[in-house]
């Protein structure tokens, strides 16, 4: 007796354990790596409707008898697991041999070309109908007839996927192109492996991609582990200046216990006062970051999914930043990338393929590159703190320096009867901003505070995008069980709309947890030009989730002409905010209607300013008076700090503008009208 597998095993080692179409393309063009390949192409053959066709084709060594029947058949195993070197010097991906499999099961039918090495114009080829193993009993029941011919062709393996069982539209076109493209680093010019999709949008993207702004960054740092765990790193400039060097014991008390790596990473100011003075344009750099940036990580110089997709944030950077806003990076202002070659096995891929099994080498790799990014943000706070203790001695030596030379000038210039008068003017306006200066300081621990609470918040969003993803993911697995056992009919009755509430939620809770985030951003509190419209549009977007899940219809009556003010995106947005949250909080308060809410904004360029309306159809400012709206903390709302609306005249005076508030306005609720100055163009 011996086991034996039942043809649904195939299920089980395909497409159940690598759910994800492109992720199995992926498989076979490691396949490709493996074999030597310096060239290989996927075509796409009407894959926008099912029925359509995947062709994979390389110039890699072939595949002779031997190799196909005790390699590319043989499921769970993988000649690649002894990890000696190919005759290219590069050390096998593949593992299990269960990556192609996931591939090959998208279609119902394989067809299999290949060209060895070994055997000069000798072709090799079979077929696959997987329909045959639906009457089979077992797996081992279908064999198959490998044909051998003579072909006049160069060495490389075919592999055609046909009938597929999905279809590829332009959203997963352009993710199958991403993965391709980033597959071996597109910033290496010394690897001798590009793979390339047949597609427009892989084109485009490349194109993109090609367009590297590596020295318009503001920082590039540089740091590596080597075999016994010890540790270097440089941060420079963007002139290429050394700014700041370590040594280990700069770093970590003790070695780590990882494989050998090279970590890089460049950092961008991604505010236009930072490039005024670079090639590249700020929006150039922000659209190409938006395409390659994150930290990426490649072993045996292939990456390896997720580090470093859009939205993965395996190092932490966002978090850490949500802390320290003024000298961290986030996952969208870098690029970087990771490189491990790891030649004695240490790191180990999940048998889905989706990154590594956490292992002691893995958590430690991971160490290595965050305490790399910690020595860095402590220098760079040194170098901030530095600055500013600087500019206050510099500012109480002038203090000094100003009042010794009213002094002087009061002994040289002013007749002696009028001299004590004078000092006694002066007297007073000094004791006059000695009470501006303490107004201040109240102030500043007023808005100390509220950062704490605007961090604290970040953090707190930043976890719970962890739990919001194991929500979705619980939804879609529910959703493809759940289609395999109903079948599509008794699944849209029962289970479907409970799953897309799941959906809803989860997408909601994402939306929130991402608000605080998008709010702190330090580019923000940079001056410079501010574009009225965009950022009220932005500050929208944010909103959409509150408002649709409180059935509140938003209108927006926008100027036909661009209007720009003097001063940060960071004010006029605290202003926006705050007043939007209170228009939110009014529609649905007790007592408040039910149907028909509405808010609406409008911008209007009167003159020399630009005025910017805020209303509602709630019940309007009731129950205080209506100037003392604005002092902090007075609120007609239990759980209110009454800090809102303090915030947004302050801030509408830093830009040199003017509030005011109408109880019961145009739409029957509360009205704010804002007036700013407009800047010209």
């Amino acid at each position: 007796m011996h086991f034996k597998f039942s043809p649904n095993i195939l299920n089980r080692l395909g497409e159940e354990l690598i759910p994800n179409p492109d992720q199995g393309i992926i498989e076979l063009v490691k396949n490709s790596y493996d074999a030597d390949a310096t060239q290989c192409t996927v075509e796409l053959i009407n894959t926008d409707t099912t029925g359509g066709s995947i062709l994979i084709s390389d110039n890699g060594i072939g595949m002779d008898l031997a190799a196909i029947s005790e390699g590319w058949f043989v499921l769970g195993r993988s000649k690649k697991a002894a990890r000696e070197p190919t005759s290219l010097g590069r050390l096998p991906v593949g593992d299990k041999g269960l990556g192609r499999l996931a591939a090959l099961r998208q279609g119902s039918k394989v067809q299999l070309k290949t060209r060895p090495k070994n055997e000069p114009e000798v072709e090799y080829s079979l077929t696959i109908n997987w329909q045959d193993f639906e009457q089979a009993s077992v797996v081992e029941d279908i064999s198959f007839n490998v044909q051998k011919d003579m072909a006049n062709l160069p060495q490389g393996t075919q592999i055609l996927i046909e009938n597929l069982n999905i279809k590829l539209g332009r959203r997963e076109v352009k993710r199958l192109a991403r993965e391709l493209l980033f597959l071996a680093d597109p910033f290496d010019s010394d690897i001798a492996f590009r793979p390339r999709l047949i597609a427009q949008e892989f084109i485009d993207l490349e194109k993109q991609v090609n367009e590297s702004y590596f020295d318009d960054a503001e920082y590039h740092l540089k740091s590596s582990v080597n075999r016994d765990g010890i540790v270097e790193a440089s941060v420079l400039d963007w002139k290429g200046e050394l700014l700041f060097q370590a040594k280990h014991s700069d770093i970590s008390q003790e070695p780590y216990k990882t494989a050998p790596a090279e970590f890089e990473l460049w950092i961008f100011l991604l505010n236009p006062q930072s490039f005024s003075t670079k090639k590249a344009s700020f929006g150039q750099v922000r659209k190409w970051l938006s395409e390659v940036g994150n930290v990426h990580l490649y072993h045996r110089g292939l990456r390896v999914k997720p580090y470093g997709d859009q939205g993965d944030d395996w190092l932490n950077l966002n978090y850490a930043r949500a802390r320290n806003p003024e000298v961290r990076p986030s996952t969208s202002t870098v690029i970087g990338r990771i490189i491990v070659n790891d030649p004695n096995d240490r790191l180990t891929q999940k048998t889905d393929r989706l990154g590594f099994i956490e292992n002691e080498t893995f958590l430690e790799l991971k160490r290595f590159a965050i305490d790399v990014l910690n020595w860095m943000a402590k220098e760079r706070l040194k170098q901030t703190e530095n600055k500013r203790q600087t500019v206050k001695q510099e500012s109480d030596r002038d203090v000094i320096d100003a009042k010794i030379n009213i002094e002087n000038v009061i002994e040289e210039a002013v007749p002696k009867p009028y001299r004590t008068k004078v000092r006694k003017v002066i007297q007073q306006y000094e004791e006059v901003k000695e009470r501006e200066t303490k107004a201040l300081r109240e102030d500043l621990q007023l808005y100390r505070s509220l950062a704490t609470a605007g961090t604290t918040a970040a953090v707190f969003a930043h976890e719970s995008g962890k739990p919001v993803t194991l929500i979705n993911n619980i939804a879609r697995r529910i959703e493809r069980k759940g289609q395999e056992l109903l079948g599509n009919v008794r699944y849209k009755e029962s289970l479907s709309p409970p799953v897309a509430m799941l959906y809803n939620v989860s997408k909601s809770l994402l939306s929130f947890s991402n608000f605080p985030l998008r709010l702190l951003k330090r580019e923000k509190r940079r001056t410079g030009r501010v574009d009225v419209s965009g950022t009220i549009d932005d500050i929208i977007e944010l909103f959409e989730p509150f408002l649709e899940k409180s059935k509140i219809e938003i209108i927006k009556n926008n100027s036909d002409t661009k209007a720009f003010i003097l001063g940060s995106t960071a004010l006029l947005e605290a202003i926006i905010t705050n007043l939007l949250t209170n228009a939110i909080n009014a529609l649905i308060v007790e007592g408040s209607r039910t149907e028909g809410r509405q808010l609406l904004i409008s911008t209007e360029i009167i003159e020399s300013y630009v005025q910017i309306k805020i209303l509602d159809n709630g019940l309007g400012i009731k129950d205080i008076k209506l100037n003392e709206i604005w002092l902090p903390g007075q609120t007609t709302k239990p759980e209110g700090t009454g800090l809102g609306l303090t915030i947004v005249k302050d801030s509408v005076t830093d830009l040199g503008g003017k509030v005011q508030a109408i109880a019961q306005g145009e739409l029957g609720g509360a009205e704010f009208i804002i007036e700013l100055p407009l800047v010209g163009g």
